[in-house]
């Protein structure tokens, strides 16, 4: 996104302790009821015709050049899970005194919630159902669509320019003819924030941006995220590109159920080895700065200003705080969950809460 790197470079000197390398950057009667095994619900035939539509749909325009179909069916599977089964608790719910807690930190955000990942219990939010423009933290859906429908070994061939890309965009540095894997895209997507890697992985994965961009738009209802719509895979989008703190602190739940997706947004270096070696280093200034940080993506354009999807692990215990319009995101982040720590109580095995004693 157009100043991404700016925020880790306007970001990166305040008060938090620094820590690691600093960036350069899913009834018949009873005579006439047939044997058992020829009972097929009507759901079970509806569901199985939905996964080979949905594996028809990710192979069709994809230039991938070792797709498997039995990887695809698989994917779709996981795609398709319902919502209530990958968003359910799987935890018990922290809790705060508010009689005896600290007063909230001033956050002087348009939009802000705090979640615990595990049970999904909101801890302190303002504004968090206005809709506001994401920026590019709407590559958090892109890199789930990526993980669910394709193939992370697969090679795809650099076939489009992107000149249409405003000239201080955030790129991954892919050029006309470039080979790289789905997964070097991964990374190039969510560590760099390259939107030339969003807009290569739409083509790659539903054949052009616009289908790709409608299957986010159905990620979005999948997951009842009712006040979100996208136009693009990259953030850079106009008025009808919007969602909300609470929208996005549900789709990064979702996200970390993702096989993969941990480990991309927490890594702070990643080399793609393809046509020629491209070395990235993570923009999320927020890793760098804030002890137990595990993720997740950064974004600013002029309008959105600077957004941010933060987690960090402490105990066994992961937070997500999502903060949208604020010029300094990462440290209002690190305050609300400075906060969280030492007013959340988690529900111990033995009885009584436990308090998170020290970062991971």
């Amino acid at each position: 996104m157009p100043g991404d790197y700016g925020q880790a470079a306007a970001i990166s000197g305040v008060g938090m302790s620094f820590r690691g390398p600093r960036p350069r950057f899913q009834r018949a009667s009873r005579r006439a009821r047939p044997p058992v095994h020829w009972i097929v619900p009507a759901g079970v035939i509806l569901a199985v015709a939905l996964l080979v539509l949905v594996a028809s749909a990710a192979t069709r325009g994809r230039p991938a050049e070792s797709a498997s179909a039995d990887g695809v069916v698989t994917a779709a599977r996981h795609a398709a899970r319902p919502p209530r089964e990958v968003l359910a608790p799987r935890g018990p719910a922290p809790r705060v005194d508010r009689a005896s807690a600290a007063p909230l930190p001033a956050v002087p955000a348009r939009a802000y919630i705090l979640v615990d990942e595990a049970s999904g219990a909101v801890l302190a939010e303002s504004g968090a159902s206005l809709r506001l423009p994401p920026a590019s933290v709407t590559k958090i859906a892109t890199a789930v669509l990526l993980l669910e429908l394709g193939r992370l070994d697969d090679t795809v061939t650099v076939d489009m320019d992107f000149d249409d890309l405003e000239p201080d965009s955030t790129v991954m540095g892919l050029a006309r003819g470039d080979r790289y894997t789905f997964r070097d895209l991964l990374y190039g997507l969510m560590l760099p924030s390259g939107n030339d890697a969003a807009l290569l992985i739409a083509r790659a994965v539903s054949g052009d941006e616009t289908r790709f961009v409608n299957t986010m738009n159905a990620l979005a209802a999948r997951l009842e995220l009712n006040e979100t719509h996208f136009t693009d895979p990259h953030g850079l989008g106009g008025p009808q590109h919007y969602t909300t703190a609470r929208d996005l602190a549900t789709l990064t739940r979702y996200a970390f159920t993702v096989p993969g997706f941990a480990e991309v947004v927490r890594e702070t270096r990643w080399e793609a080895h393809g046509s020629k070696p491209i070395p990235m280093w993570n923009s999320n200034v927020f890793l760098y700065m804030y002890d137990g940080a595990d993720g997740v993506k950064i974004g600013y354009t002029e309008e959105a200003d600077r957004t941010l999807v933060a987690s960090a692990t402490r105990d066994g215990h992961r937070l997500i705080v999502v903060v949208l319009g604020d010029s300094y995101a990462a440290t209002h982040a690190g305050d609300l969950l400075d906060w969280a720590w030492e007013s959340a109580c988690w529900p111990a095995a033995g009885g009584g809460c436990a308090r998170v004693t020290s970062p991971e």
